[in-house]
């Protein structure tokens, strides 16, 4: 050791040391210098300590707490992964970044208490600390990292600053006592998979400035029931909701593009907004339907409110839901209603053409509009 550092690698797996107190010269401490210390259960850091390099405290699995010293301004890289026994933890408000993976795998840690100057939360800092319970993020945080929160299984509360930016991609994935989190209106970017496998997430409301919702984003939140995506989200890329079993209520707008498959396979009553237009459509599986394709308009007297049926036997190659009840709410301008249904029977027709049913397109032709 020289008079001002503690060399990288210097105290590698040596099983001699339990109690380090640094000396106070010394102001840097370079990569992996405690690696593997299995044996070090209490360290003193040096009051004036300018450089702490990678991994300088990984795998040192009986470490219990630590202490930062004031000044510090980044957690590096792994500097505490796979600390299992990590229980208390003290960082300055002078942290501003926590690099990847510096907590990762910090199994008994159950509360973070963030620098109120934190800006960025890396790839994996504080991926499977399984016993972690809240994260109350600081106002200075404008992004979390890709698996920043991942595997945190008994992570039931979130707060996010509000000005954060970016949620990177599976941040939060299989966080499962997660039940609520408010997603604020500064977010602009929800990456792949930021809540899959949130098991108890019950909500989630779409903020302002989220224009697409990625791909496998919420999926497998099976507490979902319920979902609104706002006119201002132009696209809902693919298996953004698979999986969500008990997501039966979906409200959206036509104009939203939505990815080719496994979207939303559970949904049984959808709302649909379009130029004015309000429709519900209610997804019945009817079983003993007939065997042929089976289109039917009903025409009531109220023209601003129409009823259409369309029934289909359990055929795969359809890939459209078994029975569908429609209702259409239009304003005034019946012009508005007229071209809703001859675009929708547009598509209609197209789909059976496609599949070569002559008999049901017969039948197409003869309703009445």
């Amino acid at each position: 050791m020289q008079d001002d550092k503690i060399k990288a690698w210097q105290y590698f797996r040596d099983t001699s040391v339990s109690r380090f107190t640094a000396p106070e010269a010394i102001t840097c401490i370079e990569n992996h210098a405690f690696y593997d210390c299995s044996t070090l259960k209490h360290f003193t850091f040096p009051e004036h300590l300018e450089t702490l390099g990678d991994s300088v405290f990984m795998k040192c699995s009986g470490l219990p707490e630590i202490s930062l010293p004031d000044g510090l301004e980044e957690i590096p890289e792994e500097s505490f992964s796979g600390c299992f026994s990590l229980q208390k933890l003290k960082m300055p408000d002078s942290v501003q970044t926590i690099q990847n993976r510096a907590f990762y795998h910090c199994t008994a840690l159950s509360e973070i208490p963030f620098p109120k100057d934190l800006k960025t939360i890396g790839f994996s800092a504080f991926e499977r600390c399984i016993s972690l319970k809240t994260a109350v993020l600081p106002e200075h945080v404008t992004e979390i990292g890709t698996r920043a929160f991942s595997g945190c299984w008994d992570l039931s509360s979130v707060r996010l600053p509000s000005g954060i930016q970016k949620i990177r991609k599976w941040a939060f994935s299989d966080c499962w006592y997660l039940e609520k989190i408010q997603l604020p209106e500064s977010l602009a970017e929800l990456g792949e998979g930021a809540f899959m496998n949130c098991v108890s997430l019950r909500q989630i409301r779409i903020p302002s400035n989220l224009t697409e919702i990625s791909r496998n984003a919420f999926l497998g939140c099976a507490g979902l029931t319920q979902m609104h995506i706002p006119e201002h989200v132009k696209k809902v890329h693919e298996h953004a909701f698979s999986c969500c079993k008990q997501l039966k209520k979906l409200a959206i707008h036509d104009s939203t593009e939505c990815g080719s498959s496994g979207l939303f396979d559970a949904i049984r009553l959808l709302h649909l907004y379009k130029k004015g237009c309000h429709v519900r459509i209610e997804i019945q599986e009817e079983k003993g339907a007939d065997e042929n394709l089976l289109f039917r308009f009903w025409s009531e007297k109220d023209t601003a409110r129409r009823k259409i049926f369309f029934r289909q036997i359990h055929n795969p190659a359809y890939k459209i839901p078994l029975a569908v009840l429609m209702t259409v709410t239009v304003p005034e301008d019946n012009n508005i209603y007229q071209k809703y249904i001859h675009e929708n029977f547009k598509a209609v027709s197209k789909f059976l053409i496609q599949n070569h049913d002559e008999d049901n397109m017969g039948k197409l032709l003869m309703l009445e509009l």
